[in-house]
């Protein structure tokens, strides 16, 4: 299934994304709060509480309230989420590029939920910057809570996949000598369009990824090249930090970044930035001055 939030910002409703619709053979979303009014989101306890077992049975009904997807905004895919964990330096061409060190463990940190935005809003630029990058990522949404789990275990505790978007300001970054601020303005976190339930995934780590500024391809790199795979990092970050239904892994960008390159290449007003994963979904965000 693919997950989706329509509606206004903050105003969004949960919906499955349906290609082929009957009605006129277009795409659908299918109104889930209109067809049972007790899912109010995709938020953890949605996920707690069989959330993705109700959905298949929802698609299945004869009746079902259908949306015409053309036009319609999409939000992020899940509610906010508790917790935002992101991978740093966790594929090594974007390690050496960095400063050159490769990681024996996976580096933590995390973005503030509040920097969620939709796969298509505008990523709003800080006042007087002029180094903003963006990273493609692959990212987890956890479907149950999960502490201490095996790595032979740890996809059974995973709801589904997504597009992460982990946009970061290089000077407060360098400035603050930490990544929590840079990393957590307003709008540094586009995600979506879709939470592709795992059972659609056949590999997650074989998917091609990608991000284009301007039609200019920047990072072009598959999962393959994760130095720690998506079942080790679960376990790896349950050992000590218990994570909950709908808290986002993000599992770190490959090499091609716009500051590493030379010259550099930063996100200006008007410019377009695209990312995508394979299978999972692309965004295309404007980029405006805030």
């Amino acid at each position: 299934m693919k997950l989706v939030r329509f509606g206004a910002p903050g105003h969004e409703r949960p919906g499955v994304w349906l290609e082929n619709t009957p009605a006129d053979g277009g795409d659908g979303i299918l109104d889930v709060r209109g067809m049972a009014f007790d899912i109010e989101d995709f938020d953890a306890h949605f996920f707690s509480h069989w959330g993705l077992d109700r959905l298949r049975a929802l698609c299945a009904e004869p009746d079902r309230k259908l949306v015409p997807a053309a036009g319609v905004r999409l939000g992020p895919p899940i509610a906010r989420p508790g917790k935002i964990i992101c991978l740093g330096k966790n594929y090594a061409d974007h390690a050496v590029e960095f400063d050159s060190e490769i990681p024996e463990i996976p580096i933590l940190f995390s973005k503030a939920a509040t920097s969620v935005t939709g796969p298509f809003d505008p990523i709003m630029l800080p006042k007087n910057s002029g180094s903003v990058d963006c990273e493609v990522e692959l990212a987890i949404v956890m479907g149950k809570r999960t502490k201490g789990v095996s790595e032979k275990a740890a996809m059974d505790h995973v709801a589904g996949f997504t597009v992460l978007n982990d946009v970061t300001d290089r000077e407060v970054q360098k400035a603050g000598k930490q990544w929590f601020r840079a990393k957590s303005f307003d709008t540094f976190c586009p995600l979506g369009p879709f939470l592709m339930t795992k059972e659609e995934i056949a590999d997650p780590q074989n998917l091609r990824l990608y991000s284009k500024v301007n039609g200019i391809t920047l990072q072009d790199s598959n999962t393959a090249h994760m130095i720690f795979k998506i079942a080790y990092l679960i376990s790896f970050i349950s050992s000590t930090i218990t994570l909950e239904p709908g808290d986002v892994i993000a599992t770190g960008t490959p090499g091609g970044i716009g500051s590493a390159r030379k010259p550099p290449l930063f996100l200006r007003p008007g410019d377009k930035a695209e990312i995508g994963v394979e299978q999972v979904g692309t965004q295309i965000s404007p980029v405006v001055s805030a």
